[in-house]
């Protein structure tokens, strides 16, 4: 039996209006018909690279070993900054040196780092559109069993993304807001496993504002506008708003303190 074709997903900033997708599937499709073609998200915030990080990290534990991710979110595009391929022990990850693909390579084991060069008749650097003329050949080709070693020379660092650590103190883990998803909700660095039990009774923002720990969404109730915080399916704590975003309450910025008080023993 013939083995299938690795497949090829996409996370972009492009949007599905003006064809930039539609053209990188059908570049894929021109080098290697039989690739599958999944798109994870086109609906990054423009050149927002730690939103796309985080959501490549989420999505691409949950393919299968041999899966090739390509990532594209670029303000960088057509400056010196390079397009890579990163080796990990289940998957490869395509597309620019600028931190995007840095969280998920850090989860999926890192084992080698890929400058990608130009190949004439295969694939180049583009000034605006590196996804089309770069990442995406560079892609398909190596669905079709390309070498690593056909891409270019290892090199031993990569931009990463800062993501800053909690810390436990004596009134309890101090994190603080990374982000905001496409709901508005605000999510944190805090992950379950630093809190004794995975539970606590509230959330404080900023050291000035108490809000209660829920264990789902609906449990804040009928009040529209109720503020409180869950854990989320990433085991992170989230912020949230009842019926509406907590990103437009303005409540707390991207970097803002947030912490898990400590629990007195017996509570």
């Amino acid at each position: 039996m013939t083995q299938a074709a690795p497949s090829i997903t996409l996370i972009t900033d492009f949007g599905t209006t003006d064809g930039f997708v539609g053209a990188m599937h059908g570049r894929a499709l021109s080098i290697n018909p039989g690739v599958r073609l999944v798109d994870i998200s086109h609906d990054i915030a423009p050149q927002h690279v730690t939103q796309g990080a985080w959501c490549l990290r989420r999505a691409a534990a949950q393919f299968p070993p041999g899966t090739i991710h390509l990532a594209v979110v670029d303000p960088g595009v057509g400056s010196e900054r390079a397009g890579i391929v990163v080796e990990t022990e289940r998957s490869l990850l395509v597309g620019p040196d600028n931190g995007l693909l840095s969280l998920a390579a850090q989860d999926g084991g890192l084992r080698s780092i890929r400058r990608i060069v130009e190949r004439p008749g295969h694939w180049r650097h583009s000034t605006t559109f590196d996804g089309l003329t770069c990442f995406m050949p560079v892609a398909a080709h190596l669905s079709k069993g390309m070498a690593l070693a056909d891409i270019g020379p290892t090199v031993p660092e990569m931009e990463t993304l800062r993501v800053p650590e909690p810390s436990m103190t004596p009134e309890g883990v101090v994190g603080e807001l990374l982000y905001f998803d496409r709901f508005g909700n605000g999510i944190t660095n805090i992950r379950r496993a630093l809190v004794p039990g995975g539970d606590a009774a509230c959330v404080v923002l900023a050291e000035e504002r108490t809000v209660p720990l829920y264990g789902h969404y609906a449990a804040l109730g009928d009040a529209p506008g109720a503020v409180g915080a869950l854990w989320n399916a990433d085991d992170l704590l989230e912020l949230v708003v009842n019926g509406g975003s907590f990103a437009s309450r303005l409540l707390l910025m991207p970097g803002g303190r947030v912490r898990v008080p400590r629990q007195e023993p017996g509570r």
